[in-house]
């Protein structure tokens, strides 16, 4: 089950700032704890951030077959978030250079 990081020690678990609109997280690999960074779009909009749907998907777990085979490599390192089949996945390595991530969705998108 999710639980409520205080918004100070957040960004500091994660390894990242706080985006815009994207959701950033960490797997820690020896607690087998995952961190969600909701996007400031979440926090703005968002009454209880343990509806939203990053943090359902993160209620399904990481270790079934699915989510582990992409979550596998990616742990104690920021990630951006995605959904997929209904499981919280790993989309990029996180990078605080826009450019960067700019090309890596163009990559990803063809």
């Amino acid at each position: 089950m999710s639980e409520i990081v205080p918004a100070d020690e957040i960004e500091n678990i994660v390894g990242a700032s706080r985006h815009p609109v994207e959701h950033v997280g960490r797997a820690d690999s020896e607690t087998g704890t995952v961190y969600i960074l909701h996007s400031q779009e979440c926090i703005d909009s968002a009454p209880d951030l343990l509806e939203c749907e990053f943090s359902v998907a993160l209620d399904r777990g990481i270790r079934d077959f699915y989510p582990w085979m992409l979550w596998e490599g990616a742990e104690d390192a920021p990630v951006e978030l995605r959904i997929s089949r209904g499981y919280l996945v790993p989309r990029i390595i996180y990078t605080n250079n826009t450019a960067a991530l700019a090309a890596e969705r163009e990559v990803s998108d063809e």
